[in-house]
């Protein structure tokens, strides 16, 4: 009887968003408002996705181990060097709520020679400085839209700034630090936004044209072929006046605002074959310039003259069963959830034997 081939899921706890406090600040909640905001579902998220990955691939015949990366990174390292695992599942996108260490993580299993899931260490570093990932995809020639980089709130009196813009801040994933306030129309809500997220955030922060249109990504599995999962497409028709057309932390990730259930996702997306396939090509050449491996989800915006911006490529995305973006862009496409796992884990054990 052939050996199960073992398998380590390794993740961290997702961290606690600034975004409502922001959004207090902005909008004119107040402090009674904010505190009576619904529960963050990110970390709920993480142990949802833990959970029925482990469940998933047990029944498929590996051999399934699961690790935390904090509060000890020296605690994860002696359990892999005992554990020996032939892949690690990489679901790290944090060392304690510092997102810039998920880099680091992958390059511990790059030294301790152990396959692993997902891009490597230079994908996930240069996916995660947005200045950097849309230096590359400019450099090929894939849309982006235009931007400057912040460091300090004096500097938007010395800047010129074609409004609208978004302010994001530069090292942040899963839409963190995005909020209704961050859609900013003049240099005075602009200076007083960048005043207060700098001080939070202890990093630069990227003000981008805002990118009137619709919004859409596409789910991208697989190496040396790759399959383009259907387009899918946030449908803002039910958003109310006064909250802008963007996919915010609450939208995300805080079920009972009005963002969460005023962004409903449609996949497969409404729209004609050939904004499909130009979608699409996009996704994939952004896809391979950013050189990602097994999977990851782009996300882009399309403006009224059909041109399609890049707006960030996510290598280490939510794959949430049911609720996350990917897992129904899987479905669309006539996978099921265990499938969907399988073949990212596939695609990772094919590579790491050097098909790819």
């Amino acid at each position: 009887m052939p050996k199960k081939k073992k398998i380590a899921v390794v993740y961290d706890e997702a961290s606690l968003d600034i975004s409502s406090e922001l959004e207090m600040a902005f909008s004119g909640k107040t402090e009674h408002e904010a505190k009576s905001t619904p529960e963050d579902t990110s970390l709920m998220s993480v142990i949802e996705q833990v959970d029925t990955i482990v469940e998933v691939l047990t029944d498929a015949g590996y051999e399934v181990s699961t690790a935390l990366t904090s509060p000890a990174i020296g605690r994860l390292m002696d359990k892999l060097q005992e554990e020996k695992p032939d892949l690690v599942l990489n679901f790290c996108e944090s060392i304690e709520g510092d997102s810039f260490q998920e880099m680091n993580v992958a390059g511990l299993y790059e030294l301790l020679r152990i396959p692993y899931t997902g891009s490597g260490p230079l994908t996930l570093g240069s996916c995660l400085n947005k200045v950097r990932a849309k230096e590359i995809l400019s450099f090929h020639k894939i849309n982006v839209p235009s931007f400057r980089v912040f460091t300090s709130p004096d500097e938007v009196s010395r800047k010129k700034i074609d409004f609208p813009v978004i302010a994001k801040p530069i090292h942040e994933d899963a839409s963190a630090g995005i909020s209704n306030a961050s859609v900013v129309y003049d240099r005075d809500h602009l200076q007083s936004l960048l005043g207060d997220v700098l001080r939070k955030y202890k990093q630069p922060f990227l003000v981008e044209q805002y990118i009137e249109g619709r919004e859409f990504n596409v789910a991208i599995v697989g190496n040396e072929e790759v399959v383009a999962l259907p387009v899918s497409e946030i449908d803002f028709t039910s958003m109310p006046e006064g909250y802008h057309h963007i996919v915010s932390y609450e939208a995300k990730w805080i079920p009972e605002t009005v963002e969460y259930k005023s962004t409903v996702p449609v996949c497969p997306a409404k729209i004609s074959q050939r904004l499909q396939q130009k979608i699409q090509n996009t996704a994939v050449k952004a896809y391979q310039v950013m050189k990602c491996r097994d999977y990851a989800r782009i996300d882009m915006r399309v403006d009224k003259s059909g041109k399609v911006y890049v707006l960030e490529v996510n290598p280490n995305p939510d794959l949430t069963p049911g609720d996350s973006g990917f897992a129904r862009s899987a479905e669309a496409f006539g996978w099921t959830y265990g499938q969907l796992i399988n073949n990212i884990v596939e695609s990772a054990f094919k590579r790491s034997v050097g098909t790819y």
